[in-house]
């Protein structure tokens, strides 16, 4: 049922992206942010000092039981993603989850199918494809500008410093080359056949820390994925959010039979530079002007929720990417593991 009045607005988690969501949720004006979960006091006592969050709870069931939630916004650590959604559910509301959909594809097409069973709508958080230069490419690629997609590859490089926070928690494939899965299925258009992965473990932490793969498409593409967590400290960094700070050095290339494109994450056309390090201020996926976060991630946000008051699922964030994401990143993960190639 479509929504006239304030869409009242659930979250759950509040690290570093759900304070971000946080904080644009409050400050869009057909929203209430009516209620937040976290086991942390800290972070429970900033939602409603800061940012004035009617209810502030630290279980997450109790959330489940805040009356008259026009939606849920779910980014608790990935692996509770699978009970925390599949509980949701029951609500019977759209639930906006971080990716990844789940931590194994077993469980991605066990929540897939329960979704479709409640008759809402899921949608999970690929900020990319809300990034004005990566949607710009897309509709290049969309309309057969690029000809017919030979190669596309990716890297993404993330600071060492955050690595001791993941390392433990996600594997790096869910946690950061996922992104570059999904873009890979959004520009292709097509589904993956098989793949071959190597990996490196150097920090003696449960995941490794650098992993590279090669994917076979079934229309001919073939895309090459690699990332690391080695960026040191005193690297440019365009990540600055609050407390949080450090550099995702993420870049992709496109060859298409007729034209190529390259798209860079550091470049982001200004510098600061101070005592200790130079700065590249990313502006694009969630800068913060004037007290308000904005860029691709404001776009999602409202995006999702022009979709909740519409009652219409998204047409640019796809669950059926999302799922067949997951079931690639398995195999990345039994081919690095096995050191074999693994067939989808």
């Amino acid at each position: 049922m479509a929504v006239s009045r304030n869409v009242r607005v659930g979250l759950a988690g509040l690290g570093n992206f759900g304070r971000l969501h946080a904080r644009i949720l409050s400050q869009l004006g057909s929203v209430e942010l009516a209620a937040v979960c976290d086991p942390s006091p800290e972070a429970r006592s900033w939602a409603t000092d800061t940012l004035g969050a009617s209810t502030a709870l630290a279980d997450f069931d109790e959330l489940l039981h805040v009356p008259d939630l026009d939606a849920l916004f779910i980014v608790t650590p990935e692996h509770l993603h699978t009970g925390h959604v599949l509980n949701a559910l029951s609500l019977g509301i759209p639930i906006f989850m971080e990716k990844p959909l789940s931590t194994n594809a077993a469980d991605a097409r066990r929540v897939v199918a329960a979704a479709r069973e409640a008759g809402t709508f899921l949608q999970i958080g690929f900020v990319v494809r809300f990034d004005a230069q990566h949607a710009m490419l897309r509709s290049r690629v969309a309309a057969g500008e690029l000809g017919s997609i030979v190669f596309f590859r990716a890297k993404r490089n993330c600071s060492r410093s955050w690595f001791p926070t993941y390392g433990d928690r996600a594997h790096t494939v869910y946690e950061s080359i996922i992104h570059d899965i999904d873009l890979a299925l959004w520009f292709t258009q097509s589904r993956c056949t098989k793949v071959y992965a190597v990996q490196r473990n150097i920090s003696g932490l449960t995941y490794p820390d650098a992993l590279a793969a090669t994917l076979q498409f079934e229309n001919g593409s073939v895309v090459m994925l690699d990332t690391s967590w080695f960026v040191p400290d005193l690297a440019p960094q365009n990540v600055i959010a609050g407390d949080w700070s450090g550099t995702i050095d993420a870049e992709f290339e496109l060859i298409g039979t007729e034209q190529t494109a390259r798209y860079r994450l550091l470049d982001s056309g200004m510098s600061i530079a101070t005592d200790n390090q130079i700065i590249h201020p990313e502006v694009g996926l969630w800068p913060e002007v004037y007290g308000s976060i904005g860029g691709a991630l404001r776009l999602e946000d409202e995006h999702f929720i022009s979709c909740v008051r519409s009652s219409q699922p998204s047409t640019i964030a796809s669950l059926d990417d999302a799922l067949h994401g997951l079931e690639i990143a398995e195999a990345i993960v039994r081919s690095a593991e096995s050191e074999t190639e693994v067939t989808l």
